[in-house]
């Protein structure tokens, strides 16, 4: 019935709005909320938990689509790189008790959050958490993130460019490592899923070795404007795009190497 609602604009609009109100009147800013069979606790001012919160309709159709190719592409790791909060890492480790994920968020607040809500879920025991970001090498890049009303977005964190007016965002410096040189996987299938707001084409150079000898499985979030460079590469590693998801104006390309 939610996901309903979200379909029509004046109530995707105002429903959020008007609840939340009520929620701060109340002095609510977190709430612990049942997702995918998954508890997550929702904080009202991010926008991912509002979406789950309000809509029941956060990425559903990636997550479901994951959740079928697990089963028929016999997945037995799953490497989630810009993990966020967990929701990804978390909904499958529920699902596939057998699964071995590695999951990675750099930004020390947003993988706190991430342990949190693992800590909610007791009986998730197959989730690796790291506090470092992949690259193409071992690093130390600069963050930013939106700041609103002095609320810093704990999703959504992306690495700065050079040159960039970062004067009304909040920005931060997080660690990251080469996946090749701390992942050691050969002849396995694996899953993986990158969504890390532009940075994902070091992620893969980082990861060259690996993608060259397992069967792997991508869930990639790429910027129009970086489509053609990712999509060249992925190619040249024998690689083809089997499907694609649009949602919440961002395209979430499926690829596959066998």
């Amino acid at each position: 019935m939610k996901s309903i609602l979200k379909k029509i604009p004046i109530i995707k609009r105002a429903y959020p709005s008007i609840f939340k109100k009520i929620l701060k009147i109340l002095k609510i800013w977190e709430i612990n909320y049942n997702y995918f069979n998954v508890v997550f606790c929702l904080d009202i001012n991010e926008p991912m938990d509002k979406e789950i919160l309000f809509f029941d309709d956060y990425e559903i159709k990636q997550i479901n689509y994951l959740i079928e190719g697990i089963k028929k592409n016999k997945i037995d790791y799953f490497i989630d790189v810009g993990a966020n909060s967990g929701l990804y890492s978390l909904v499958l480790a529920k699902k596939f008790k057998y699964l071995k994920i590695k999951s990675f968020e750099p930004i020390q607040t947003t993988y706190l959050k991430f342990k949190k809500n693992l800590s909610l879920n007791q009986s998730i025991n197959n989730v690796e958490l790291f506090n470092f970001g992949l690259s193409s090498n071992d690093t130390e890049l600069l963050m930013k993130a939106y700041k609103k009303n002095n609320y810093i977005q704990k999703g959504g964190y992306g690495v700065a460019s050079k040159n960039e007016d970062l004067s009304n965002l909040h920005t931060e410096y997080a660690f990251f490592k080469k996946a090749d040189d701390i992942l050691i996987l050969l002849n396995k299938h694996i899953l993986i899923k990158i969504d890390t707001e532009g940075h994902e084409k070091k992620i893969l150079d980082g990861m060259s070795r690996i993608l060259s000898e397992n069967k792997i499985m991508i869930q990639i979030e790429i910027f129009d404007k970086n489509f053609e460079i990712v999509d060249n590469f992925l190619k040249k590693k024998k690689f083809k795009i089997i499907n694609y998801i649009k949602s919440d104006n961002k395209t979430d390309y499926f690829y596959i190497n066998y």
